[in-house]
């Protein structure tokens, strides 16, 4: 009799565990359900510790074809599945802004440290890479003292000073100061939707080839550099 009660009792216990992993999936799948429907705002209920802004409608841009360049075609699979830094340039002048866009995102890479090699940056343009030309940054100072301190700043004093005054073809800024950044004009669909387009901002593309978040120009880099540790921590990418 006791023997057929212990039978009972661990097929019981074995149906519970069974059954817990399925409980999980199954209330993970209605949540994703409504979530998707829009029914419940996760991000707005629990709230974010990100810095940076997440993007309510993500892009993909992983399967998009761009011109480089040289005029050849390429895409993301051409690169190591990364996260990227991008900064998009509309029309043929970047200007002091967008100078200072790719001067921040190249600092905050460097910053990053050991996990530098795993972050990449692109530039995405609307017109032929070799007829835009770039502005000198008037705002370097103040970039500058948004990324002080550690590396960043030795890394600032060992960088070429891209504050000159004047005006120089983009291409030649890319090969001299930021020769890690590739050049591609996009095509008619845009890479950011437009509700979330800035001048003034950059954004944050995962491996997968996700636009997921916008970085305004003035957030602090400490910021910034918190949210990517904890991607690059908790990420595979």
């Amino acid at each position: 009799m006791t023997q057929h009660i212990d039978q009972r009792g661990g097929r019981a216990i074995l149906l519970l565990i069974a059954g817990l992993p399925v409980t999980m999936i199954l209330a993970a799948t209605w949540l994703w359900y409504f979530v998707e429907r829009g029914d419940i705002d996760i991000v707005g209920t629990l709230g974010t510790a990100n810095s940076g802004e997440i993007l309510s409608n993500p892009v993909n841009i992983r399967g998009r074809s761009f011109t480089t360049s040289d005029g050849s075609e390429t895409s993301l699979d051409a690169l190591e599945p990364k996260w990227i830094f991008m900064v998009v340039n509309f029309g043929e002048t970047c200007d002091a802004t967008c100078s200072e866009l790719l001067y921040l995102t190249r600092q905050i890479r460097i910053a990053i440290g050991r996990d530098f090699h795993r972050i990449q940056r692109v530039m995405m343009v609307d017109v032929p890479a070799d007829t835009i030309r770039i502005q000198a940054s008037t705002g370097t100072e103040g970039a500058q003292g948004r990324i002080e301190g550690g590396a960043v700043t030795e890394a600032i004093d060992n960088a070429s000073n891209m504050a000159a005054v004047g005006e120089t073809l983009l291409s030649e800024a890319i090969e001299s100061e930021h020769p890690d950044v590739h050049v591609w004009q996009a095509g008619d669909e845009p890479v950011v939707p437009e509700r979330h387009i800035s001048d003034s901002a950059w954004y944050l593309v995962d491996p997968s080839g996700w636009v997921m978040m916008r970085y305004a120009s003035e957030v602090n880099y400490k910021d910034v550099i918190g949210d990517l540790k904890f991607l690059l921590k908790n990420s595979g990418g």
